[in-house]
């Protein structure tokens, strides 16, 4: 356990989080589908200004026009 770097532990830490949140979400009622489908699409989202700030990605027309399917997605299934 002494040899474990620490991302490690960060990486089980946010799994562990993650099937709490997808359980958290069955139990208030959530389909499977859906739950699943709008973790997804929010993490995708949520990881645009990292890539951009972080690892210095560009985001071309395509990306933004992907990114607007998204939310507009999100906007529907959560209607």
């Amino acid at each position: 356990m002494q040899s474990l770097n620490w991302t490690a532990f960060l990486l089980g830490l946010s799994i562990l989080g993650l099937e709490f949140g997808f359980l958290a979400a069955y139990r208030a009622g959530w389909n499977i589908s859906v739950g699943s489908l709008v973790a997804n699409i929010a993490l995708a989202i949520a990881l645009i200004p990292v890539g951009i700030m972080i690892y210095k990605e560009a985001f071309e027309v395509s990306k933004i026009f992907g990114a607007v399917l998204c939310i507009a997605g999100l906007i529907l299934i959560n209607r």
